[in-house]
């Protein structure tokens, strides 16, 4: 007999059990050694496959000093944070941030290496345990390490291609999405002890101080568990599980949340990442854009075929409760991933764990073959990923290498004037003084090694609320920056706009995108 089909034997077995067992088994001691043993024998995760292409999406991270130059906004920004931590700034207080502060903890961490490269260190750390999960969870619902093994690989090109150059907060949040849903999976089969709740409030609990949106995966399951308890019977056993994981919870909370408390930017934080990552307008003028880029990643990843097949599969009676948990959260997401306002394809990545699974749920078994003991067990399903999703997913790894190429083509002069104004700035003031750059991307900062005489750091894509335009307005009209930069494709506020033609003169650089002002 094989390894694999001696584990598909004993998954067999274990679900024959699960259905005759009833009440009996809940109060039997010997059912959490059975589940333990159940647990062991499932497939160990394949390590070097997640290693190795954890290294090298963290080789091509924009984090490494090599590659800084292709940050994005969002990413020039969340290495602007660790600079800024250095220097003495609190997050949220002297700079506009959407990240948790667990995050901007590890940026600043980081940041006193005297390196971005410490960033890539974390995110090496976070996509290896995310991978080696990842690993365990399609080789649970397939039932074959040739189809998790192939998943894996897919599962690392989208993040290359949903958030390349790295460093986003929803990547470093995969870890503790992965882990948690492997302890719905077993937790459905009874097979972890209640006290484990414990450690499923943690993972919820760092997820939350790391990318507040994903925390929704928690919120969708809650329900679930709660129909699951209420079904068994199970309402006691439901609250010891719910005051273990909201243990779990506080645990973390109140000892990140300490650094929030004393620096006094709690309240701001609770605005800046939880407020501002889940409000919801359908009517903001992108929302048809939006719809249009997350519509064709869910057809060309083949999440949207594999969603529909997982809908016709519940009446199969197979997995009901884990499904409902990944199908809801997988809904939830888009939601809010579509109705805010400040749409960016890294929010693409916490889906992939939901798209993924949805593609080997419904798979089911063949017929049962006679194994070598006698015993029946089903065989495994053979399963393409690419030629399921009719090769659509090719699209995606075009993807990857295209885009450094299109920012080149498109905005090398846009990067290179921005070299040489950030040049010009480090070399004609001094270390304390602060600029502005009204511009999409926050290099100026990086570059010139000056902090940024605004807390909504660029012009996009924070400027969508009259709230924060009314900040920046504020912070600019103070006239602490002693350069402001001024991307001319950007339009001015008005207010911003009156107070450069006061206080401010122009400075002839030779640039054609960028204008430089100075303090007069």
């Amino acid at each position: 007999m094989t390894e694999l089909e001696a584990w598909n034997d004993s998954t067999e077995q274990l679900s024959r059990k699960s259905r005759k067992g009833g009440k009996r088994r809940r109060h039997n001691p010997n059912a959490v050694q059975l589940n333990e043993e159940f647990r062991d024998s499932l497939p160990s995760a394949r390590i070097l496959p997640a290693f190795f292409w954890s290294a090298v999406l963290s080789l091509l991270s924009v984090a490494n000093p090599l590659l800084t130059g292709l940050a994005g906004n969002l990413q020039s920004q969340n290495l602007y944070a660790g600079f800024a931590m250095a220097s003495g700034q609190s997050p949220y207080a002297n700079f506009f941030g959407t990240n948790g502060v667990l995050y901007y903890l590890l940026s600043f961490v980081s940041n006193l290496l005297g390196s971005t490269i410490g960033l890539a260190v974390f995110q090496f750390i976070a996509l290896f345990i995310a991978g080696i999960y990842f690993h365990k969870i399609m080789a649970y619902f397939s039932k074959s390490r040739e189809t998790a093994d192939q998943l894996t690989i897919w599962f690392y090109l989208f993040v290359m291609a949903a958030g390349f150059g790295g460093i986003y907060a929803s990547i470093f949040a995969l870890p503790f999405l992965m882990t948690s849903i492997w302890f719905l999976v077993r937790y459905f089969e009874n097979g972890v002890r209640d006290e484990m709740f414990i450690l499923y409030g943690i993972d919820a609990a760092l997820v939350f101080m790391i990318y507040p949106k994903s925390v929704l995966l928690w919120a969708t399951a809650s329900l679930v568990l709660l129909v699951f308890n209420v079904r068994k019977g199970h309402i006691a056993r439901g609250i010891y599980q719910s005051l273990a994981a909201i243990f779990g919870f506080l645990l973390i909370v109140y000892s990140v949340g300490y650094y929030a408390f004393v620096e006094q930017i709690l309240g701001l934080a609770i605005q800046q990442t939880f407020l501002f990552n889940m409000s919801l307008d359908f009517g903001h003028d992108q929302i048809l854009w939006t719809l249009a880029i997350v519509g064709g990643a869910l057809l060309v990843s083949g999440f949207l075929k594999h969603f529909i097949m997982t809908l016709f599969s519940f009446k199969k009676g197979k997995h009901t409760y884990i499904k409902s948990t990944l199908v809801l959260a997988f809904l939830v997401e888009l939601v809010f991933i579509i109705g805010n306002a400040n749409f960016d394809v890294s929010q693409l990545i916490v889906l992939l764990p939901y798209g993924f699974a949805m593609a080997v749920m419904p798979l089911q078994q063949e017929s049962p073959e006679e194994v070598e003991d006698g015993d029946f067990g089903p065989e495994p399903v053979r399963f393409d990923y690419l030629k399921a999703s009719f090769f659509l997913p090719l699209i995606i790894c075009l993807f990857i290498p295209l885009k450094p190429v299109l920012s080149y083509v498109m905005e090398g002069n846009l990067h290179q004037e921005r070299t040489e104004i950030a040049n010009y700035i480090q070399e004609n003031s001094e270390s304390d003084a602060k600029v502005y750059a009204w511009d999409n991307s926050a290099q100026i900062y990086l570059r010139s090694q000056r902090l940024s005489a605004g807390t909504i750091l660029t012009a996009e894509p924070y400027l969508t609320t009259e709230a924060n335009q009314a900040q920046i307005v504020y912070d600019l009209n103070k006239n602490e920056a002693q350069f402001i930069v001024v991307n001319q494709k950007i339009a001015l506020l008005d207010g911003v706009k009156s107070n450069l033609e006061r206080y401010y003169e122009v400075l002839d650089l030779g640039t054609s995108d960028l204008v430089v002002y100075q303090k007069k």
